[in-house]
């Protein structure tokens, strides 16, 4: 409850109005803070991750992928990308009446963000406690012209490559080795109905659809990710799924699954992620299909997919990455 802590000593010290009769937004809303108990305003919360939004709609909030009206009060946790953040929160600004709030971690550079806002408008007041801190200012005391610089930075746009994308998203100046070597491997080998899951920006399935494919079946669960997808594939063949890859309902449906899938739970290597994309494709594919993935060498998935599949080949390739073939997955429901 750290969080929660923080945000409301900066709500009760600046005398913030969070009546029934204000609105309060929340940028990038955390699962573990209790909104609710803050006051009895009409509350929005913003989540662009789907895991992350299902949970938060569950709990009963009303939940939103972007912020689209204006509001009274504002709070926004500040992402990983600083490019990310101060595009979240000029825009923020310009849709907020009366006050934000920024909170945020040590690690994650929220003295960096008060050093900045502190010196282009006045901080009200400033909670630090368990390595992060929360502080107020007033949205209306900052030039616009800041502001649209801010959220151009962070703007979807083409990178190096000519692929849109946008600070925030995997690998978003280029395309990430992983995948290039990936794609290397599977030419001229994907046929009939294909799935990417994690497909981030969409580079893998521009390649896939390089090939005689009948159709692909595009999962990603960051909803700016999946927009910047939307804009590098223009392929009747190509369908769109913004959704936790976890909860995709589609048994026995694919003949081939294509995936580099996350690696990190917050800062921490974590191969969970990835073990459970590999049981997910287990489950979506026919009894003749094929998963090809990419991972880093060190990831220990060798265990877990021996037990899904029936023939798995792993050869490792150029960077420091291995990929994975496997084939003919088990029958789960006979485990």
């Amino acid at each position: 409850m750290t969080r929660q802590h923080r945000l409301l000593e900066v709500i009760n010290f600046s005398n913030i109005c969070l009546s029934e009769k204000n609105n309060l937004t929340v940028i990038n809303a955390k699962t573990d803070v209790p909104y609710g108990s803050f006051s009895s305003a009409n509350l929005i919360l913003v989540q662009s991750f789907a895991t992350f939004y299902d949970e938060l709609d569950t709990f009963g909030y009303t939940v939103s992928v972007e912020m689209t009206q204006n509001t009274d009060v504002s709070i926004v946790h500040i992402p990983k990308s600083k490019i990310e953040g101060y595009g979240n929160i000029a825009k923020t600004i310009k849709m907020t009446n009366n006050c934000i709030i920024v909170d945020g971690n040590k690690k994650d550079g929220i003295d960096s963000y008060l050093k900045k806002i502190s010196k282009i408008t006045e901080i009200s007041n400033i909670s630090i406690k368990n390595h992060g801190k929360a502080f107020c200012f007033d949205p209306k005391k900052i030039d616009e012209k800041i502001l649209n610089g801010w959220e151009k930075d962070a703007d979807i746009k083409k990178n190096e490559d000519g692929f849109f994308t946008a600070e925030g998203m995997f690998s978003s100046k280029r395309i990430d080795k992983g995948s290039y070597q990936l794609a290397a491997f599977f030419k001229n080998m994907l046929k009939g109905r294909v799935a990417e899951l994690g497909a981030g920006w969409g580079w893998l399935s521009v390649e896939a659809l390089k090939q005689n494919i009948d159709k692909i079946d595009i999962f990603e669960g960051f909803y700016p990710s999946m927009q910047s997808a939307k804009l590098n594939i223009n392929d009747p063949r190509a369908t769109f799924y913004w959704i936790d890859v976890m909860k995709i309902n589609a048994k026995r449906q694919y003949d081939i699954v294509i995936m580099n899938p996350p690696f990190h739970l917050g800062q921490a290597s974590d191969s969970s992620v990835g073990n459970d994309f590999i049981t997910k494709a287990t489950e979506m594919l026919n009894n003749n299909g094929t998963l090809v993935m990419v991972a880093n060498r060190q990831l220990p998935y060798e265990k877990n997919i021996s037990k899904l599949f029936k023939n798995v080949t792993i050869s490792h390739v150029q960077s420091g990455f291995k990929i994975i073939q496997a084939k003919k997955p088990k029958n789960l429901l006979n485990r």
